[in-house]
């Protein structure tokens, strides 16, 4: 590697932003912290991304303007544990008129590479709840920092962008997706620009994986017992629609594919109220070996109860 392909090099260029440490309490099963306190951290860091690019929080609030995510594109590269300290840093990659795409990653303090984030958002009215330009300062403070998304970041067992085609509960009850969740959005999941914060929706996927597992016959903690597990590998969520305080909203989860250590799981969110699709994330889900915290191979009785329950990829993404 040289200089240049460091990662000093690439922190160099970099805004800094969220420093913290992994809790006890937002760990799983598995050991490591959560998939959507990744997100929550992502989200926290978010807040400095503004600043540099010269969004105070207070003026923001005066012009009734925020930032909206619309797409996420997530790679885990190491477990962060309970106690794992996790720095972060992003700058842009792409500027449009209403949106950017923003490189994100989170760092040990030897600079190991946890996760990274290719993120696309928007300039968001919070009046109007409509996308609107840039200001032309901001344009010109990203346009300073921009850089080249790094090839760790890019989408690699995952499709990257495109276009979501419209989808109802009913569609995705008939394609063979099953309701694992249902809950209602608290005040304290919505952010201040007044919709659930994207940690949330995330949240609602990851509660229903033990369902799913439970309903194709796999026993989770059968399974841990005998030193296995899951990890999330890779992650894209499409954030279709608004969730909002007091909303109701449903989760409808299916397996689309399996390779020999993992499989490719698709979540829908759906608002109960209005059939609403809210957002759509395809999931790579590794089968992990808990001591040697390695992937390891399905065994063939798990293949075969996972085979039997794919769901047929019809998806336009």
């Amino acid at each position: 590697m040289s200089d240049a392909d460091s990662p000093e090099a690439l922190i160099a260029k970099l805004w800094p932003g969220y420093g913290g440490v992994a809790q006890t309490w937002e760990c799983d099963l598995m050991g490591h912290l959560n998939i959507s306190h990744y997100f929550g951290r992502s989200s926290d860091h978010a807040s400095f991304t503004r600043l540099a690019m010269g969004m105070a929080p207070r003026e923001m609030v005066a012009n009734h303007r925020g930032t909206v995510a619309l797409e996420e594109h997530g790679r885990f590269h190491r477990e962060v544990v309970a106690g794992g300290t996790m720095i972060a840093r992003s700058a842009p990659v792409e500027i449009g008129q209403r949106t950017m795409t923003m490189y994100q990653e989170f760092r040990d303090p030897k600079n190991n590479l946890q996760a990274c984030f290719k993120t696309l958002i928007g300039h968001f009215d919070t009046q109007a709840r409509k996308l609107v330009p840039w200001s032309d300062k901001t344009r010109a403070l990203a346009e300073a920092a921009r850089i080249d998304l790094p090839d760790h970041a890019a989408p690699r067992h995952l499709p990257a962008g495109g276009r979501i085609a419209p989808m109802t509960r009913d569609d995705s009850i008939a394609a063979g997706f099953q309701r694992l969740g249902g809950t209602s959005v608290n005040s304290w999941e919505c952010d201040q620009f007044g919709h659930m914060n994207t940690m949330f929706y995330v949240r609602r996927q990851t509660e229903v994986a033990r369902f799913m597992w439970h309903n194709i016959g796999i026993d989770i903690d059968a399974m841990n017992g005998q030193g296995r597990g899951f990890v999330v590998g890779e992650m894209r969520v499409s954030y279709m629609s608004e969730v909002l305080e007091g909303d109701v909203v449903e989760t409808y989860t299916g397996i689309r594919e399996m390779t020999d250590k993992s499989v490719r799981v698709e979540h829908r969110l759906f608002n109960a109220e209005t059939g609403a699709l809210s957002a759509l994330a395809q999931v790579r889900v590794i089968h992990f070996d808990l001591n040697s915290r390695r992937a390891t191979n399905w065994p063939e009785d798990y293949r075969a109860l996972i085979a039997a329950n794919l769901v047929q990829d019809d998806s336009q993404l």
